[in-house]
């Protein structure tokens, strides 16, 4: 099992997973609506906060370190690939999010999917000359609160 801290900033669906510097972000708009009245004012109402959202780039790359500067263990392709699962699997459900920030698990909806091969070339090459693909990737990911 992953812990934030010391092999992994994140936990989501049980799988512990690194964070690109300078993406993590969270918000949480507020429900509100605004119209226009019958004499040309605004009416506004704030219903208060709503769902948080937290999006994120996460770092499917090879020869990831652990906080004590150990290897994880897990290529590119595997952390891609827990990603990719989870995001296939959950359609319609919730899954596990451990906010990095105070430890708690949130349920959240995987709400977007978006990935960048860092290196096509190289990566195409290593399988074509009978390498083993281990593809390192950088996976951008949005995470709704349910």
């Amino acid at each position: 099992m992953a812990t934030i801290g010391v092999d992994a900033e994140i936990i989501l669906d049980g799988t512990g997973y690194f964070v690109k510097p300078g993406t993590f972000t969270m918000r949480q708009p507020r429900i509100r609506k605004a119209t226009i009245r019958a004499d040309g004012g605004e009416a506004y109402v704030d219903l208060g906060p709503g769902k948080r959202e937290w999006s994120m780039v996460v770092l499917c790359i090879n020869d990831l370190l652990k906080y004590d500067g150990t290897l994880t263990g897990t290529t590119g392709q595997q952390y891609r690939d827990a990603l990719r699962t989870s995001y296939a699997s959950n359609v319609g459900g919730t899954l596990n999010f451990t906010d990095p920030l105070n430890s708690t698990a949130v349920a959240v909806h995987f709400d977007s999917y978006h990935e960048v091969v860092l290196d096509l070339h190289t990566q195409i090459i290593a399988v074509a000359t009978g390498g083993a693909l281990a593809g390192s990737y950088e996976v951008g990911i949005v995470l709704v609160e349910a």
